[in-house]
């Protein structure tokens, strides 16, 4: 999933996007409400937002991602234990909250609950038949299927796909020529000098 994460605490910034990059997302960190702005125009698959954060909160930044997109998937997490701000982050629309602290492996388990189903996002792929998908093309595809119409540019690519280092623009080619390869029909189209788009599929 590509992934929107507001957090002021640097420790605690660095350790979600850390362990969100380890499970295959692509996570673009912020800590200062004001800057997510920049960035309102970007569809992310979740948001991640503390509440108390710098120049515009987390409740206004949800406020306004809904507003955009009443599709969003929001998770609040907060060391405010005021049941008035978490009552209005749910009406606002969060679906999910985290009161600090709390454990990596409990935020993992809630971004998996709100993580697209892999069967469901592979029930419409189809394969030539006895080909089968390594790790590294599973992923690629996953990411291609996750962002179904829009552009996946060479860097997301090479951050989701080759977590461990950089990767040539050769043997990212050749990734993606192997997974074309597979597919029972032509559905990855290049987008010039940015990346792969998939086309949409129904």
């Amino acid at each position: 999933m590509k992934i929107l994460l507001l957090e002021d605490d640097v420790a605690l910034n660095r350790a979600i996007k850390k362990v969100t990059q380890l499970d295959g997302h692509i996570t673009q960190s912020f800590f200062d409400g004001q800057k997510v702005l920049d960035w309102i125009d970007t569809v992310f698959d979740l948001y991640i937002l503390d509440i108390n954060v710098p120049n515009v909160n987390g409740l206004e930044l949800l406020r306004i991602i809904y507003e955009m997109n009443k599709s969003a998937k929001v998770l609040m997490i907060s060391a405010n234990t005021d049941i008035d701000s978490l009552q209005k982050a749910y009406k606002l629309g969060c679906m999910d909250y985290l009161k600090k602290p709390f454990h990596l492996e409990e935020l993992r388990i809630k971004i998996a609950q709100l993580a697209p189903n892999e069967q469901d996002l592979l029930q419409n792929i189809s394969l030539k038949e006895g080909f089968s998908l390594t790790k590294k093309e599973k992923i690629l595809l996953q990411l291609l299927l996750s962002n179904s119409g829009k552009t996946v540019t060479y860097e997301m690519i090479e951050e989701s796909v080759y977590r461990e280092g950089t990767i040539s623009m050769d043997s990212l080619r050749a990734l993606v020529k192997r997974v074309r390869a597979k597919l029972d029909k032509k559905l990855i189209a290049n987008v010039l000098e940015e990346g792969y788009v998939l086309k949409v599929y129904m």
